[in-house]
């Protein structure tokens, strides 16, 4: 069973089933404190790990990316505008590019994806500067300009005038 923030909501029933996916106990919040009070009993016996409660508060912290500050310092809005700015030459191409820059930045912000954004930015920075090769793209990811731009992927989803509602759906 997932909770609002869809992590596992575990007791007694659902602990084999969390075995048998190889759900990460460390991700799971159980039903009750007697629960946790009880594993944790258990846990110092055996010498294992204990698990923690978590509250609303801890949410910031589990959520958080943990990338170097430049990056979650990012103005995202003014790196994609920069990078639209140094890839269209040909001004049909600009005006197409900079209507969809504009939509979709909108539709990553209104869903709360700007620090998604930031983290891919310092993953393709990281995989550069490394010299790694990743993969052309794959899925319905490829219909976002903007994560063609930050280079995810090397579908060009203006050229082939591909939705972005076929990525971020509602």
């Amino acid at each position: 069973m997932l909770d609002k923030h869809n992590r596992y909501l575990s007791d007694e029933n659902t602990g084999v089933e969390m075995l048998y996916r190889n759900i990460d106990i460390n991700t799971t919040e159980f039903q009750n404190t007697d629960d946790i009070a009880m594993y944790n009993k258990n846990a110092e016996h055996f010498d294992i790990k204990t698990l923690q409660i978590l509250g609303e508060d801890d949410l910031d912290r589990i959520n958080t990316y943990i990338i170097p500050q430049h990056y979650k310092d990012l103005d995202v809005e003014e790196y994609i505008n920069g990078l639209v700015k140094s890839k269209s030459g040909d001004s049909d191409i600009s005006v197409k590019a900079k209507a969809r820059v504009e939509m979709e930045l909108a539709m990553y912000k209104e869903r709360g994806l700007y620090p998604i954004l930031q983290v891919l930015i310092y993953v393709v920075d990281t995989l550069r500067k490394h010299n790694l090769v990743w993969g052309v793209g794959r899925g319905s990811s490829v219909a976002s300009y903007l994560l063609h731009l930050i280079g995810v992927h090397k579908v060009d989803s203006v050229k082939y005038n591909l939705d972005i509602k076929e990525f971020l759906k509602r």
